[in-house]
C-alpha cells in the first residue's frame, strides 16, 4: 500500500515493465477508482536525489490544466507523486481508463500489423489529444504567468496507451481509446536530465511531436517494433506494397525531411479527416507535391470556422464590380459630366 498526501493507494496488477520503470493497476482506497501507478527505481539514487525528485514533481503538480469543458482529451497526468528515500523509488499516481490499458509496444507484439483503418482511427485520437495539449493555457500556482501549451516531448511506443472494451472481440473495427502518458516534463523531473541552456523553440518541440507521430504510424502500419534513425519510407520496399496511399502520403508528410510540413496538431488532423478510411472510398486528396503541401494545408482558425468566410467567387466579383464603378465616377469627373443614376427598359411588361 502507498500512502501520499493526497490518500492511500493499493497495487493490484503489473501491467508493464522496463528498465528502471514498473506500471501497475491500482485502486484509490478512498473513492474506491481504478488508478495506474507507476513506480521509478534506481540503486544509483541517493537520498539527497530522492529529495531533489519530490521537490521538482511537486513544482509540476503545481501546474492547472484547463481543459474548458468536459470532453476527454485522453492525457495521463500524475495527480499525486510520492517519493520513498528509504527504499530509493518514487511513484506517480494516475487517473486509469475506463478499461485496462495496455502499452501500444505490448500490444503490437501480438499482431503482424495494423491496417490503415484502424492506423487512421489511432492518429485521428493521438492528433486530438496533442492539438489540446500544443493549445492548453498552462496556469502556474501562485503566478500570473500563463505559458501557451506544451509539448509531450517523448512520444513512442510506450508511452502511448491503448484501452480495449473487453466485450469487443474484434479490435479491427477501431473501437479502442487512445491515451498519452509519460510527458516529457515527468520524465525529465525524475531521470534527472540535464536541460541544455538554450531550449528549442515551442514550435520545434511541437514539430517534433508530428514526427514521432508519424514514424509511430509507420511502425504499426509495419509491425515494426523498432525502426532505423534515419529510417526514410520511400525507402523500404515493404513500404510501397501498403495499399493505403493516401494514408501513406499523410504520414510521410508529418514525419517531413527535417520537419512537420503542418503547422500544428489541429491542421493535421483536418487534412487525415478528408482522407477516405477505405482505400477505394474516394479518389486521393493529396495531389500536389508533398513537398510544397505546406501551403495547401489549411489552419483552422479558433474562433471563425472556415465555413463562414465568403467564397472566393464571390470576392472576385465583388472586386471587380467595384472597381468598374470607381473607374467610372473618375472619368465622368475628368469630363466634368454630372453622375446619372442608371435607366433600365421594362421587358415583357403590357398596359
Amino acid at each position: 500500500m502507498l500512502s501520499g498526501r493526497e490518500g492511500q493507494y493499493a497495487i493490484q496488477h503489473q501491467l508493464q515493465t522496463r528498465p528502471g520503470v514498473r506500471t501497475y493497476t491500482g485502486k484509490d482506497l478512498q473513492t474506491q477508482t481504478p488508478v495506474i501507478i507507476k513506480e521509478y527505481y534506481s540503486f544509483w539514487w541517493t537520498i539527497s536525489d530522492i529529495q531533489q525528485i519530490e521537490l521538482q514533481l511537486e513544482q509540476l503538480e503545481a501546474i492547472d490544466f484547463h481543459s474548458g469543458g468536459v470532453q476527454d482529451f485522453r492525457l495521463l497526468v500524475p495527480q499525486e507523486s510520492i517519493a520513498s528515500s528509504k527504499d530509493h523509488r518514487c511513484y506517480l499516481v494516475l487517473k486509469s481508463p475506463q478499461y485496462r490499458p495496455r502499452s501500444l509496444r505490448s500490444y503490437l507484439e501480438t499482431q503482424d500489423y495494423l491496417p490503415p483503418k484502424v492506423v487512421h482511427h489511432f492518429l485521428s485520437q493521438v492528433l486530438q489529444s496533442l492539438w489540446f495539449l500544443h493549445s492548453l493555457p498552462l496556469y502556474l500556482e501562485d503566478s500570473d504567468e500563463v505559458q501557451k501549451g506544451i509539448a509531450h516531448g517523448n512520444l513512442n511506443l510506450d508511452s502511448i496507451l491503448i484501452a480495449i472494451d473487453p466485450a469487443i472481440q474484434n479490435t479491427q473495427i477501431s473501437q479502442f481509446q487512445v491515451y498519452l502518458q509519460d510527458l516529457q516534463l515527468w520524465e525529465a523531473a525524475i531521470w534527472h536530465t540535464t536541460q541544455p541552456q538554450s531550449q528549442p523553440a515551442f514550435k520545434i518541440k511541437k514539430q517534433k511531436d508530428l514526427q514521432d507521430l508519424g514514424k509511430i504510424a509507420a511502425q504499426l502500419l509495419l509491425g515494426e517494433l523498432d525502426l532505423p534513425e534515419a529510417w526514410n519510407p520511400l525507402n523500404d520496399p515493404r513500404w510501397q506494397d501498403i495499399p493505403h496511399d493516401p494514408l501513406k502520403q499523410f504520414i510521410q508528410q508529418l514525419i517531413g525531411s527535417e520537419s512537420s510540413t503542418f503547422s500544428g496538431a489541429k491542421a493535421a488532423r483536418s487534412w487525415l479527416l478528408s482522407i477516405p478510411v477505405d482505400v477505394e472510398a474516394s479518389p486521393t486528396p493529396f495531389e500536389a507535391d508533398p513537398l510544397t503541401e505546406r501551403n495547401s494545408v489549411p489552419e483552422l482558425e479558433e474562433d471563425i470556422e472556415e465555413s463562414d468566410a465568403p467564397p472566393t467567387y464571390f470576392k472576385v466579383a465583388f472586386a471587380i464590380v467595384f472597381s468598374a464603378l470607381i473607374l467610372n465616377i473618375g472619368v465622368l469627373w475628368m469630363r466634368g459630366e454630372p453622375f446619372k443614376a442608371p435607366t433600365f427598359n421594362q421587358v415583357g411588361t403590357t398596359r
